[in-house]
């Protein structure tokens, strides 16, 4: 996403992985949607080995460059991190006043929030 200027005028910033004021929302009408994908490309990743056709299921599954020497398991991990990209939606809080800053729709809009009581801030920390 890069950077969100809050209406108090914080900017956040979403330029590296693990922020303790980032979250994702998973709408519960995809919970299923998302386990049945999970399931079924493990399901597909362990036929395929057992088949010897690893190599053919990463280039249908990943580009031609993705590297062929990955554990099974950093695959799974790779095929998780898509499935959850689109499927969720990015939610930050401002660290500076406790607004919540939901993304919407395709085109990175933001929505903001702000919280009844404005001792409510860490709450992804909690």
């Amino acid at each position: 996403m890069g950077k969100i200027k809050c209406k108090c005028g914080h900017i956040i910033v979403d330029q590296t992985d693990n922020i303790s004021y980032k979250g994702y929302i998973l709408p519960d009408s995809k919970v299923l949607k998302v386990l049945n994908v999970f399931t079924e490309s493990i399901d597909n990743l362990t036929d395929s080995i057992i088949q010897n056709k690893r190599d053919k299921w990463i280039k249908e599954n990943f580009s031609d460059s993705y590297p062929k020497n990955l554990k099974n398991s950093d695959m799974i991990h790779d095929l998780i991190i898509d499935i959850l990209v689109e499927t969720t939606q990015d939610i930050f809080e401002c660290e500076n006043c406790g607004r919540i800053a939901i993304e919407y729709g395709n085109e990175n809009k933001i929505i903001f929030f702000s919280p009844d009581n404005t001792d409510t801030k860490g709450i992804f920390n909690e």
